[in-house]
């Protein structure tokens, strides 16, 4: 065997537990593949009552909807991901990894919502045997947004609580308009994920000196956001291929963040899904 070389850090860099780094493991890191990361953005198959936005879809357990679930999965196992994350929390892993040994034995059928009805059956056709759940939770007070506006500005209140209907109203449009994977083309449109997060940017203007609770709202939001990147971030090994399936709204920001990170490969996942069968000015969230 050769000689083994050595790089000393500087001495108010070193790490007092390893002075020196051999120059081979450094190429060997040099060398590791770089993980990808693609997030789908989702629309909540069965609302379970947390969206500020509230909507009443299809029943995605339908003959019609099974049959377009059934084409989202095909076209998405074509990026062959190695591990699946999802919009649940670390706790719930064992119960939801539980489940998902039934379905994949045949012995569980999905409930109603993407989880189960996007990854289990993509967990399935690509043979992952475990969904890795990275949610957080951090309440938004959207109550103090409101009870700030009724008493300075009741007119916004107004228009904010119609805007939040007349989103939810074009939800509903769509699912009764679209397959399920024409839908999803619409949440991981550029376009949609931009209108997605003016509506959170948007709310900042609401405060003045001392009260802030729009801006509460986004920084809350990006805190959240930050956290569920944080458990993705710590769930990724080198050379992994993770999809990411989560609700639309965290779409901007968790892109952001894999793309600004470095070491990980954004990959969109409109690349795996149809056209998206809409123009810009039916994406747009109003005022």
């Amino acid at each position: 065997m050769g000689p083994e070389f050595y790089v000393t850090l500087a001495p108010d860099a070193q790490p007092k537990s390893w002075p020196f780094v051999p120059i081979a493991m450094l190429a060997v890191l040099a060398l590791a593949p770089m993980a990808q990361v693609m997030i789908l953005g989702t629309y909540h198959f069965a609302d379970a009552g947390r969206d500020v936005v509230k909507t009443e879809l299809r029943d995605p357990r339908s003959a019609v909807r099974q049959k377009e679930i059934a084409e989202v999965v095909q076209r998405l196992e074509a990026f062959r991901p190695t591990r699946i994350a999802i919009e649940a929390n670390p706790d719930q892993a064992v119960a939801i990894n539980r489940r998902l040994a039934d379905f994949v034995s045949g012995s569980y059928d999905p409930s109603a919502n993407e989880i189960e009805q996007v990854g289990f059956r993509l967990a399935k056709a690509a043979q992952v045997t475990e969904l890795t759940p990275i949610d957080t939770q951090l309440d938004l007070d959207f109550g103090r947004l409101f009870q700030y506006l009724g008493q300075h500005d009741p007119e916004r209140a107004g228009r904010l609580s119609k805007q939040m209907k007349a989103i939810g109203a074009k939800f509903q449009d769509w699912d009764a308009r679209f397959t399920v994977g024409q839908m999803l083309a619409i949440h991981n449109s550029p376009a949609y994920t931009q209108e997605s997060q003016r509506f959170y940017v948007g709310l900042c203007s609401a405060g003045r000196a001392g009260d802030y609770p729009g801006a509460d709202i986004l920084g809350d939001w990006y805190k959240r956001n930050a956290r569920i990147y944080g458990n993705l971030r710590n769930s990724i090994e080198p050379g992994d291929r993770v999809l990411v399936i989560y609700g639309s709204g965290h779409l901007k920001i968790l892109q952001e963040l894999v793309k600004d990170s470095g070491d990980l490969e954004l990959v969109q996942a409109s690349k795996y899904l149809p056209r998206c069968p809409v123009g810009r000015d039916d994406l747009r969230f109003g005022d």
